[in-house]
């Protein structure tokens, strides 16, 4: 491709369902129109039901993600896992519309020779394409004792994307915020481990689900080149003062 591509998405991690604020279902609808692509982690406690996190499911149904539930031991491994099918379903999805508007087909309906060349094509971008991931981490009460390896999670995943050839950054919300609803920005975008260790080290849990204001204020993470300090709650590396950050700018196909 002549221009440069940038994927934005953002992966959602939480143990239980939204419980106050914005509908979560309607926000991700709407996220994802805006070209940014939505996963979600569940996370259960072995023995207990994934019912209560059937949501995730819808969210990441609407918001063109991939959704997985686990426990917290296997956490980390996920959400490797559901990053990088995330890419390729949305590099997948691009071409698919590609192909319909140029020859009138999809991916599945090509003769088996030309799918396996733009199978292939896929893989490659896959790899090579930039990618932003915002990682929204439910730092409610219910998550206090699965926190530690929750950031541990980041990390690793942060590790793994750097031995892609595409550049890829990370920045990582906990909510809810100190204000209830807004969450904490724990690290902007970075490309380095240092940045997020230390970001990760402010997490505090307790209080309620927002997930729905979460989703809201990860979109404007990724798709505002900057934010007003009175507009969310923001922890940067060096301290916990309320900052002004440039962050990216929109994304494009």
């Amino acid at each position: 491709m002549e221009k440069e591509i940038e994927l934005k998405q953002i992966i959602l991690a939480t143990d239980g369902e939204s419980n106050v604020g914005a509908d979560p279902i309607d926000v991700a609808k709407d996220i994802h129109n805006k070209g940014i692509t939505i996963s979600t982690i569940g996370i259960i406690d072995n023995n207990k039901s994934e019912k209560p996190l059937a949501e995730v499911h819808s969210i990441a149904e609407v918001g063109g993600g991939i959704s997985e539930i686990t426990n917290i031991e296997n956490f980390s491994r996920t959400m490797e896992m559901v990053t990088q099918k995330s890419v390729y379903k949305t590099i997948e999805h691009a071409v698919n519309k590609e192909l319909k508007e140029i020859l009138g087909t999809e991916l599945k309906d090509t003769p088996p020779q030309t799918r396996n060349q733009i199978t292939e094509l896929i893989d490659k971008y896959g790899e090579e394409v930039d990618l932003k991931c915002c990682v929204a981490i439910d730092c409610s009460g219910s998550m206090t004792n699965k926190i530690n390896i929750a950031k541990n999670s980041v990390l690793n995943l942060l590790k793994v994307l750097k031995a892609r050839k595409g550049r890829a950054e990370i920045a990582v919300i906990g909510y809810p915020g100190s204000n209830k609803i807004k969450p904490t920005i724990l690290c902007p975008f970075t490309e380095k481990i240092e940045d997020l260790e230390r970001g990760l080290q402010k997490i505090k849990t307790g209080g309620i689900t927002p997930t729905g204001d979460a989703l809201e204020w990860a979109s404007r993470l990724l798709m505002e080149g900057n934010w007003e300090e009175d507009r969310i709650d923001s922890v940067t590396s060096e301290d916990n003062r309320d900052t002004e950050e440039g962050i990216l700018e929109s994304n494009i196909i």
